[in-house]
């Protein structure tokens, strides 16, 4: 049976998502850099956006998560529809809160054993990581908001 963890053993990943078209745009315009997740269909790739001013306003993406003065990120002008912003999950980039190597992340839909012993699935609402260990990872799920589950006993739902 999956124990819930210990939540004093753990900090939350401050990802923020943003779930409104309206709040996704004003972002953009006031020039934030967004991740989408899995905007990449073929191979399921998380993409940087970002709007930049140039001859035209326009909108381009970048597959590099880091930036440094010897490689810096690569962006290219990729049309981004509207719909792309308002069905899939987008985040403020945040250079620190993605440098973690969760498997999961907010919105992702799992499978796993509730406190009760029986199979359920849930929507990952908050990721956390351990104090001591930052290579360990809890999430709190939509069907118990109470408490953490440990990454490992967690299973990518296969309709996602």
């Amino acid at each position: 049976m999956t124990q819930v963890v210990d939540s004093t053993q753990y900090t939350r990943i401050p990802l923020q998502v943003y779930s409104t078209m309206n709040d996704k745009l004003n972002a953009l315009m006031n020039g934030e850099v967004l991740l989408i997740k899995r905007f990449e269909q073929a191979e399921g790739s998380d993409v940087l956006i970002r709007m930049v001013n140039k001859k035209f306003t326009v909108t381009q993406i970048s597959y590099d998560k880091t930036d440094t003065p010897n490689d810096p990120r690569y962006w290219i002008t990729f049309n981004v529809g509207f719909n792309d912003l308002s069905l899939m999950t987008v985040f403020k980039w945040d250079e620190e809160a993605f440098s973690y190597s969760n498997k999961y992340t907010i919105n992702d839909v799992v499978n796993y054993t509730n406190i009760d012993g029986q199979p359920d699935s849930a929507v990952i609402t908050a990721v956390y990581v351990n104090k001591n260990d930052t290579n360990q990872y809890a999430y709190q799920l939509s069907r118990d908001p109470e408490g953490l589950y440990a990454e490992e006993d967690l299973i990518q739902n296969r309709y996602q």
